[in-house]
């Protein structure tokens, strides 16, 4: 039934095709991706070598003609989202630039996908069975104006683990460096690897699935970018904590905290915020 089909089947795979990002109801890919809505905060720091080397999976190493390491974390506002008839939710992705796999005979340099935080069940489900995403929960509130700063966070059952606050002013859209080539890798640009890893049933350590993902990014292309915004002075401005806290208070991603927070992030790189027309199933991702 559910082994030899072209439909997208998951758990539980008893009830048929299953409805998600990339198949409708009918079975068929939605038409209507350009009517949804982005806003995106994007932040890349500068980080050192080893710090961000740490956190990536036996395998996938920062290019070695890469000078300076750097770390993108991007958080997303979607809306009006096809396969959830016009509903949306928050991600928050962190993001090591210029790695390199070298688990795969085919040559590939982007920007490898640490950890990616979304407020809502099902684009995790999906996510993870579907596209390998390391996909995890938390609770990512749309993004407040506080004492002319812009400001998001990320929580775990209202311990807070990230914060981003940075004060901005709208600029004109040419402005934005998404209009210009990078020094660095970006998920958008030259796509992002990730590795998909599925645990074996009863088996501690094994596995059913380990291998690289690489979903492409848009090259040269144009995004189509409605807003912009900058920090209003210095691009030193941008402050990003990420705190680390007891076991207890964050169980489930003690370790992925602890890991980001053991990051060494130097000086800004770039900063935006921007208002985007449209978005995308993923549907180009593909196993190298």
């Amino acid at each position: 039934m559910f082994k030899d089909t072209t439909s997208y089947y998951r758990q539980p795979v008893g009830f048929g095709p299953a409805a998600g990002p990339r198949q409708g109801p009918d079975g068929q890919r939605f038409t209507t991706w350009k009517e949804a809505r982005v806003q995106l905060t994007s932040v890349v720091y500068d980080c050192d070598r080893a710090s961000a080397q740490s956190l990536l999976p036996e395998g996938y190493e920062i290019a070695s003609e890469t000078q300076q390491a750097t770390v993108l974390f991007e958080v997303m506002n979607l809306r009006n989202l096809p396969w959830l008839a016009g509903r949306g939710y928050n991600t928050w992705g962190v993001y090591v630039n210029d790695v390199v796999c070298k688990l795969s005979d085919e040559s590939v340099k982007a920007s490898y996908l640490l950890v990616l935080f979304e407020n809502f069940c099902d684009p995790i489900v999906t996510g993870r069975e579907e596209l390998g995403f390391p996909k995890v929960w938390a609770e990512l509130p749309d993004p407040i104006t506080q004492e002319d700063h812009l400001v998001h966070t990320a929580s775990w059952l209202g311990t807070e683990f990230m914060r981003l606050a940075v004060p901005v002013q709208e600029r004109p859209v040419e402005e934005s460096p998404s209009m210009n080539a990078r020094p660095y890798t970006m998920p958008s640009v030259e796509g992002l690897l990730h590795h998909r890893y599925v645990p074996t049933v009863g088996e501690p350590g094994k596995h059913d699935a380990s291998y690289p993902i690489f979903v492409p990014g848009g090259g040269s292309k144009t995004p189509p970018i409605t807003r912009y915004f900058a920090p209003t002075g210095s691009i030193q401005d941008c402050n990003l904590q990420i705190a680390r806290h007891p076991w207890e208070k964050l169980p489930t991603i003690h370790n992925i905290v602890d890991g980001l927070a053991s990051l060494k992030l130097g000086r800004v790189r770039e900063f935006a915020h921007q208002d985007i027309a449209g978005a995308g199933d993923v549907s180009g991702v593909r196993k190298l």
